[in-house]
């Protein structure tokens, strides 16, 4: 059967409208062709990375070993060096004896301490430390003491004699101001002191030990026959000793004179014996 014109210009136009979709398909199928993965070329014979499997110890094998040693590591760190070192110089242990083994603490507490310079008419700070009241076990008498901190240098350290009595400084309910015979530089020195603590109730808790421990240590001193008699006794053999240099000083210039006297003699007898 033979076709008609119309028929024949009918496929034409559909061939036509068929035509540049297939183009631009093919187009869009070659732009977005897909990209060969590395490894897969003819250098490794197609396997690739692929070809280093777990079980032929390639990378994958090292890293995870690598991996597991590093966790074992970090799980049981000292397990890495067992070794122990010897120092050079062994040290012995010596024991440090404070004076304080043989007295009891009956009050500790921190504090600052100041002394009067009766010469520049001015307090200056003596210390920061801890302050003690102490008992000896076996004589009961009381001392205070008191050393600095870090340094453990003697600040003060006295004991609490009979007669001696604390007062306010300024009105500071804080502070104490007493005098006494000190013994912190190893030698006896009268001081006035003023010490201040961080609250009220440890300076009125320092203030009835203090008193109590006044009044003990009179009665132990008292028994033992009292300050005032050695203090005399001590007068005595001052103002003796004081009386004995003054004789010796009078005899020397008696003795002087004499020896004068004689001498000028002796001139005048030789001066009459030459006029003669």
């Amino acid at each position: 059967a033979t076709r008609t014109k119309r028929e024949r210009e009918r496929e034409r136009e559909v061939i036509m409208a068929e035509e540049p979709t297939t183009k631009g398909e093919k187009e869009e199928e070659t732009k977005v062709a897909p990209t060969p993965i590395f490894g897969q070329g003819s250098t490794f014979a197609g396997t690739g990375f692929s070809g280093f499997s777990m079980n032929s110890g390639g990378f994958a094998s090292s890293g995870t070993s690598e991996a597991s040693g590093g966790t074992a590591a970090a799980a049981n760190p000292e397990e890495e060096c067992q070794a122990e070192f010897k120092p050079v110089v062994q040290l012995e242990k010596a024991e440090v004896t404070t004076g304080e083994e043989s007295e009891e603490v009956k009050l500790e507490y921190k504090a600052k301490l100041y002394r009067y310079d009766f010469e520049k008419q001015e307090w200056k700070e003596r210390g920061v430390g801890q302050c003690k009241i102490l008992e000896h076990k076996e004589t009961k008498k009381t001392r205070v003491l008191m050393r600095r901190d870090k340094l453990h240098k003697v600040c003060a350290n006295f004991l609490i004699m009979p007669g001696t009595t604390l007062q306010n400084h300024q009105g500071n309910d804080k502070t104490w101001v007493w005098s006494t015979p000190d013994f912190a530089e190893e030698e006896m020195k009268n001081e006035l002191f003023c010490i201040r603590f961080g609250t009220t109730e440890k300076a009125n808790e320092f203030k009835e030990l203090f008193e109590a421990a006044e009044a003990q240590n009179t009665k132990l001193i008292e028994a033992e026959g009292g300050l005032e008699v050695k203090e005399a006794n001590d007068d005595e053999k001052k103002e003796g000793g004081a009386d004995d240099l003054a004789d010796n000083l009078a005899s020397v210039k008696v003795e002087d004179k004499k020896e004068e006297e004689e001498a000028t003699k002796e001139e005048g007898e030789e001066k009459e014996e030459q006029e003669s």
